[in-house]
């Protein structure tokens, strides 16, 4: 029995020991150490924003294609832009990084300029392995595989990014809307990462809007030959030539108009060169203007600008001219650069 009892306390002296070393190889173990950067951001370049709604920009994960939603706002560039999140992984043992990394996404802070938002967070992998479906689009919680030893992995982001129209009342020039990416090792619930940001440069929309028409009022043909009446581009003034002469009422006008959009903005103006005005027989007028070559609105970025321009003609008339009534139109545009 004394024996026994000996046998007992060795065998409680072993194991006690045998626990010690476990609990001593436990404690030297560090954790994985993960860092999130969100290493490319979306920027839609140059967007015209539309007279009134919101336009949604929606930009797809895989391939960085922005199309339209619905909206009439356009882009003046047609090149791809996604987001780019690359998490990394630092070893300091053995074990280290080869556990799930659970991912969460989301909107933070509020949107700057005309950008509204963010909504529809959409993901695709880049060097990454999804181990988990995304949930709710709005905040996307997600898995991918494990990173590897001092190693890293990458996902894309896109989303459906909505730019106000010229109604809102947002300022134009600098947009963004932000998001944020966090991670952690599974199962932890990841709390902390990095912001990642969709900008654009907006600017208001262009628009014309016509001020008078182009008048020649009353025409008196020469008696032989022919002449030429004018409407002077800037004046509005009538000449006649070759014995034709101009009679009032009513005043002759030149047609004149107004461009308003984005300060500091270039633009072109196009009209045609001649058109041709009906009545008893047909009149050709050649179109005269006095826009710039490159006009550009006033005022600067993230305000209204402005930009006034007339256009004259001038047609010949002979003494086999049809007596009566003409009159005729044409087509003036203008866009931006």
């Amino acid at each position: 029995m004394i024996m026994s009892r000996f046998l007992k306390v060795g065998v409680a002296r072993i194991l006690a020991a045998s626990l010690l070393s476990i609990c001593g190889a436990m404690a030297a173990h560090a954790a994985s150490t993960y860092t999130v950067q969100v290493t490319a951001n979306v920027d839609l370049g140059n967007v015209t924003s539309a007279v009134t709604g919101d336009t949604v920009f929606r930009v797809d994960p895989t391939t960085g294609l922005v199309t339209i939603v619905s909206g009439g706002a356009t882009r003046s560039s047609s090149g791809a832009s996604h987001a780019v999140v690359t998490i990394g992984c630092t070893a300091t043992g053995v074990g280290d990084c080869t556990k799930n990394v659970n991912v969460k996404l989301g909107v933070v802070g509020s949107p700057t300029g005309r950008a509204r938002t963010l909504s529809r967070i959409l993901i695709a992998m880049g060097t990454a392995t999804l181990a988990t479906s995304p949930t709710t689009p709005s905040s996307p919680a997600f898995a991918i595989g494990p990173i590897g030893a001092n190693s890293s992995k990458t996902f894309f982001v896109g989303a459906d990014f909505p730019i106000a129209g010229d109604d809102s009342g947002l300022p134009t020039a600098a947009a963004e809307a932000d998001f944020f990416a966090w991670a952690a090792e599974a199962p932890t619930t990841p709390s902390t990462g990095d912001v990642g940001r969709f900008q654009a440069r907006v600017i208001r929309s262009i628009a014309l809007s016509k001020g008078s028409d182009l008048v020649f009022g009353r025409i008196t043909k020469p008696p032989t030959g022919s002449g030429t009446v004018s409407v002077n581009a800037t004046t509005g003034v009538l000449t006649a030539t070759g014995g034709a002469f101009g009679l009032t009422p009513p005043t002759p006008t030149r047609a004149s108009f107004n461009v308003t959009g984005e300060g500091g903005q270039a633009f072109t103006v196009s009209l045609p060169p001649s058109f041709s005005m009906i009545g008893p027989a047909a009149l050709t007028v050649t179109t005269t203007n006095t826009a710039a070559t490159a006009p550009i609105l006033s005022s600067s970025l993230g305000s209204g600008g402005a930009y006034a321009f007339g256009v004259g003609g001038s047609m010949p008339v002979s003494n086999t001219t049809p007596d009566g009534s003409y009159s005729g139109s044409f087509t003036v545009t203008v866009a931006y650069n």
